[in-house]
């Protein structure tokens, strides 16, 4: 397994595209943002918007709450009386397929330094997550070289990320998300599990050095919304090139946990029926399930039903843009070959140098 040779990569991306796309590959390649140079204007918005639609379904229990200190599930009500468990886009996008995106990079870079060198001028990559620090952590730092996110990959570039110190500027994700909202009531989609908290060392409800008074039992309870409950909702993916947009949309069709104790639950699968190639975003997670919780009365549907509802629903813009309708394409993104995936990022990687390059271009106004 190995990289493609630089000269080859975007004929590569070429081939995935219509491995993936079918007969629409054509009219897709040409509606993407073509960005070959720095250049100033491709800091400016192009009005291209992938409106990709999305089905969570649930392959475990899975904690899906608003607030860390809580234990209960977020949901909302809606105007058809139903309250219904929801995954909120922070939950979705930053909490998982950022960090998926994050992995694959990562991955590739391991097995890759030599062609990084050589063909992105890249002596070292270090992107990451910062992780929460505590008000005991405050005052520490990370290691140095892991200083959170680099600003200039495909995870910044992409997704964003806002400058904490030191000067620069922010750049605003290119991917937005939406509530991805339950299709099922919560009184047929939410279950309760009671937990006993023991002490890894004695395997009692209590610590044994613990005041008398204090060795009561821990018993803990979690709302989750249950398996086989499906979400639906849409991404927005604005002004991509044909290699970032098939770099995203491969991590979050292999984004594959979600919500909180995910070393435990939140095993997902997501289906991607449906994308509209726009120009302008289309069509909502919660205009969907209202559909859907109309029509089967907050009971719930199999997969394939959600599925279908989606697809009947976005027919609504088929004259609104490039409608690419398949079931499958979840997948196939999931399914390509390492080779593939490695052009397609070799290929966005440089494709994000450029815009950023360009961002500089625009902020700084230098003439470089």
């Amino acid at each position: 397994m190995s990289t493609p040779p630089y000269t080859q990569t975007q004929s590569v991306v070429d081939t995935v595209a219509r491995k993936i796309f079918g007969e629409a590959y054509e009219k897709i390649a040409e509606w993407c943002v073509k960005r070959e140079k720095p250049d100033k204007h491709h800091a400016l918005p192009k009005g291209r918007v992938a409106n990709v639609f999305i089905v969570i379904q649930l392959l475990s229990p899975s904690i899906i709450r608003h607030e860390q200190e809580t234990t209960d599930i977020f949901t909302i009500p809606t105007c058809l009386g139903y309250v219904v468990p929801a995954i909120l886009n922070t939950k979705f996008q930053s909490g998982a397929v950022r960090r998926q995106l994050l992995a694959m990079l990562h991955e590739w870079y391991l097995r890759n330094k030599d062609v990084a060198k050589t063909e992105l001028d890249i002596e070292d990559y270090t992107c990451a997550m910062r992780p929460y620090l505590g008000r005991r952590e405050k005052q520490r730092q990370l290691p140095e070289g892991f200083e959170g996110y680099c600003g200039s990959c495909p995870n910044c570039i992409i997704f964003g990320y806002a400058v904490q110190e030191g000067g620069g500027y922010n750049v605003k994700s290119r991917v937005e998300g939406d509530l991805y909202v339950g299709v099922v009531s919560q009184e047929a989609s939410i279950i309760s599990i009671t937990f006993n908290a023991i002490d890894d060392n004695t395997k009692t409800p209590y610590r044994t050095e613990a005041p008398e008074e204090a060795r009561t039992g821990a018993l803990y309870e979690f709302k989750m919304a249950g398996v086989g409950v499906p979400f639906v909702g849409k991404a927005a993916l604005r002004d991509m090139t044909l290699a970032e947009l098939l770099l995203t949309l491969i991590a979050i069709a292999r984004t594959s946990r979600i919500g909180g104790r995910k070393t435990h639950f939140g095993e997902m699968k997501i289906h991607i029926p449906a994308i509209l190639f726009s120009k302008y975003e289309v069509g909502s997670g919660y205009e969907i399930a209202h559909r859907i919780l109309s029509k089967y009365a907050g009971k719930r549907p199999t997969i394939e039903d959600t599925v279908n509802e989606v697809i009947e629903f976005v027919k609504n813009f088929q004259k609104q843009g490039i409608l690419v309708v398949d079931r499958e394409l979840g997948d196939r993104l999931r399914y390509l070959s390492d080779d593939e995936v490695d052009a397609v990022i070799l290929q966005a990687w440089r494709d994000v140098l450029v815009k950023k390059k360009s961002l500089d271009l625009f902020v700084y106004k230098t003439s470089k």
